[in-house]
């Protein structure tokens, strides 16, 4: 239907423009295991798609190893 055919018509332009835009070089992938988005970093030292979502969930997966692995006792 017509709002199809008009999304449709916005995701071409939005994705044209992306593709001529020069900052299409800094896109990145998303480094959480599983997500296959790209963004435009804020910052260069960014590492997933949301930090909220992608981030949080690489944190605290992070901090559970930390705390919940067997530790050697010290003599």
């Amino acid at each position: 239907g017509p709002l199809g055919v008009r999304l449709a018509a916005a995701l071409a332009e939005a994705a044209a423009d992306l593709l001529t835009d020069p900052a299409i070089g800094r896109l990145k992938e998303c480094e959480a295991d599983g997500c296959v988005m790209v963004f435009l970093p804020a910052h260069p030292r960014r590492r997933w798609c949301s930090p909220a979502r992608c981030g949080n969930r690489a944190r605290v997966a992070r901090y559970y190893q930390r705390h919940n692995t067997v530790r050697e006792p010290k003599p």
